[in-house]
């Protein structure tokens, strides 16, 4: 009993030795682990080590001057004032803003147009210009003429003018910038290369009046000058751009009609088309449309290179007649100006109602133009009278001469001497058109309207 106590007891006590040496181990372990930490050189001192240990530090070196910093860019404005910015920029030699323009393009051509008025407008308008001579978008001499310009014209709207394509592929593109103090207009031609590139080739001072006709205007300024002519019913003046008699006074005072009546005018985008140019011919097509037919109509003008310059020396309205005949809807019926004449040529028509020789307001509006014609012309012309075949022959002819005397009444009562203007009665003897014993009554009817007129032979000096 008493081994067993003391081998226990022995047990005991080499478990508790061994786990005091272990424990003494480790202890001696940790006191030298932390004496080596104080002694090692120190890398970092926190504010808190400085203030328990406070011994005298070594003088700091002394610090680097600061470099110079950029201050950090402001956020743009959302709405900068477009001359502020470009007087800065200008000032310190950078390129000048030109604003993009405010109009929708319709094309690259159209966007050049657009910005060049934009740099005409701009506050520094000669650095503006220099830089689209750098750009390469101008030459240096065109620069100087827009600039001459511009020193006495204000930049108004840019209209649109013609196209046509040259024969070596490239295409020239006139724009009108108009002006706003009344002064003079500027003639903008931008070249097209078949490669793609822009370029403002010329520029040419127009009259702000499109009618007037300068000496040495180009194919596509005797074309909007004779259109506009005819447009505001100036018989004489779109006249004076045509070459001899190749083109009848009919042509021109028919055109005039219907421009005055249908109230058509030049479409926005490119009116003026060219259809071929050399140095002796040019032929244009010109499209104009209205307000109750947006698809536009045109008119075919042929141009010829005559001793006094360009001049027009053809003139076909049949896409117009057409278009015309469809839409117009004035008293009377449907009818156009202008027909053939048994003489040869082209005559003006005035229609009437059945059984009476009062002349319409619309035929009236029509006498005043050729009655502005007549009076600077001391040429002569005849007024014949026709019917439609209802009636007797001597009461036709009675109806048909007081037609062509009323006629010739309204033209005096415009100012027209009565010995200019003869009259004739020719009843039912020359038909416009004949109808057939087929035809239906309505069809009977419209063509009988037809040969109820007057028509006025116009071929004179």
């Amino acid at each position: 009993m008493n081994r067993k106590i003391i081998i226990f007891l022995l047990a005991l006590f080499a478990t508790i030795s061994v786990g005091l040496y272990v424990m003494l181990h480790l202890a001696e372990k940790k006191k030298a682990a932390a004496e080596q930490a104080d002694t090692a050189p120190q890398e970092q001192t926190t504010p808190a080590d400085t203030a328990q240990t406070p011994q005298p530090a070594p003088a700091p070196e002394p610090a680097p001057a600061p470099a110079p910093v950029a201050p950090e860019p402001q956020p743009a404005d959302p709405t900068p004032a477009p001359d502020t910015a470009a007087t800065d920029q200008s000032q310190t030699g950078d390129a000048v803003i030109i604003p993009l323009p405010t109009d929708k393009a319709r094309s690259p051509e159209h966007a050049a147009a657009l910005q060049l008025a934009e740099a005409i407008r701009h506050p520094e308008r000669d650095k503006a210009l220099d830089q689209l001579v750098k750009e390469g978008r101008l030459s240096a001499e065109t620069a100087e003429q827009i600039k001459k310009w511009a020193a006495e014209n204000e930049c108004g709207d840019v209209e649109e003018v013609a196209s046509i394509r040259r024969t070596d592929g490239s295409k020239v593109t006139r724009y009108r910038l108009r002006s706003k103090n009344g002064k003079e207009d500027l003639l903008v031609d931008i070249v097209t290369g078949k490669d793609g590139s822009l370029l403002i080739e010329r520029v040419i001072p127009a009259p702000i009046n499109k009618t007037i006709l300068v000496a040495g205007s180009d194919p596509m300024q005797v074309t909007e000058s004779f259109v506009d002519a005819t447009r505001q019913g100036q018989m004489a003046t779109a006249l004076g751009m045509v070459t001899g008699h190749e083109v009848s006074y009919a042509t021109v005072a028919g055109l005039c009609m219907i421009f005055e009546e249908n109230n058509y005018k030049l479409r926005d985008h490119l009116p003026i088309r060219g259809t071929f140019q050399n140095d002796q011919f040019a032929g244009y097509l010109v499209y104009v449309v209205n307000e109750t037919t947006p698809k536009p109509a045109n008119i075919g003008v042929e141009l010829a290179n005559t001793p006094d310059g360009w001049r027009v020396k053809a003139v076909s309205l049949d896409a117009l007649l057409s278009e015309y005949e469809n839409t117009a809807d004035a008293e009377g019926g449907r009818y156009f100006p202008i027909v053939k004449n048994p003489k040869g040529g082209d005559s003006l028509a005035l229609f009437f109602a059945f059984d009476e020789y009062t002349l319409t307001p619309r035929s009236m509006r029509q006498l005043q133009i050729v009655a502005e014609l007549l009076k600077q012309s001391q040429g002569t012309l005849n007024i014949s009278g026709h019917t439609d075949d209802v009636g007797s022959e001597a009461y036709n002819l009675k109806l048909s001469e007081q037609r062509a005397a009323a006629v010739k009444d309204a033209l005096v009562s415009f100012g027209v001497c009565a010995e200019q203007i003869t009259t004739e009665g020719l009843g039912k003897k020359q038909p416009r058109r004949m109808y057939r014993a087929e035809d239906s009554a309505e069809e009977i009817d419209y063509i009988r309207g037809e040969n109820r007129r007057a028509e006025i032979y116009l071929d004179f000096e």
